[in-house]
């Protein structure tokens, strides 16, 4: 899936979604501090919080295999993985191109 280099409008909407699914995957793992401390003062039964986290990595889950399908605009690669290995950096790990790169003024 490669993209054109020289689309910068298809560039920058790549790049925004890739940004956002990184920030749904930070927000999902602060998330995991609510999703124990509430069940823990609401309920002193360990099955709610069982049950919270079970949830919860469900949801980090799904939302890590978000992050890990996210394309990088000038090669087509996966951004944030090589290989086997899920590394959730600012540059892709094959071109080195900057999460940011379509915000960065010329």
């Amino acid at each position: 899936m490669e993209n054109n280099p020289a689309d910068p409008v298809m560039n920058a909407r790549v790049m925004k979604i890739a940004r956002m699914r990184r920030k749904y995957l930070f927000a999902t793992v602060l998330l995991y501090i609510l999703a124990q401390v509430v069940p823990h003062n609401v309920s002193q039964i360990n099955s709610s919080m069982g049950t919270f986290f079970g949830i919860w990595l469900a949801l980090l889950i799904a939302v890590t295999f978000l992050v890990a399908v996210s394309r990088c605009p000038r090669r087509g690669y996966y951004f944030h993985v090589n290989g086997v290995t899920l590394l959730v950096l600012r540059n892709c790990l094959h071109c080195q191109l900057h999460i940011y790169f379509d915000e960065i003024p010329n």
